[in-house]
């Protein structure tokens, strides 16, 4: 008897997609990823934090409302980098809350660490601590960009 019917690395969003449509079939399912990288590189360092950054630098400048408010509207006057990264990482918290949520509601349990293969059926998942943890599954799925 395996842990898990289906072990999927990464959960950008084929690792999401994997994980819930397996859940939805009554399989058990378990997610192994880095705790920083929850959403894969879409949501932590590539798609969205530069789409945030994009819509963060229009909003606060008011370029996007001067159209309605006229060409001398501002947000706020001196934008700083801060300003910028803290609206970033806000949309970062928000998303992968919802990634976190979605998974929970389908039972899909999250596996913290990096995972290696053992064999064919089993990972040792590193969760930074030095000690490994050995977990077994019928199927896996490598979902890691």
């Amino acid at each position: 008897m395996y842990d898990y019917d289906l072990l999927v690395l990464g959960s950008g969003p084929s690792g999401q997609k994997a994980a819930i449509a397996a859940a939805k079939l009554g399989r058990r399912v378990a997610i192994v990823d880095r705790r920083d990288m929850l959403g894969g590189v879409c949501i932590n360092t590539g798609t969205v934090p530069s789409k945030t950054l994009r819509e963060a630098v229009l909003y606060l400048t008011g370029l996007s409302q001067r159209d309605l408010y006229g060409s001398s509207y501002r947000v706020k006057e001196d934008i700083t980098v801060a300003d910028l990264a803290a609206r970033t990482q806000h949309v970062i918290t928000r998303q992968t809350d919802v990634i976190r949520n979605q998974l929970a509601r389908n039972k899909v349990s999250l596996i913290t660490g990096t995972g290696r293969f053992a064999d064919a059926h089993s990972v040792w998942v590193d969760a930074g601590s030095g000690r490994e943890t050995r977990v077994s599954f019928d199927k896996a799925v490598i979902a890691a960009g």
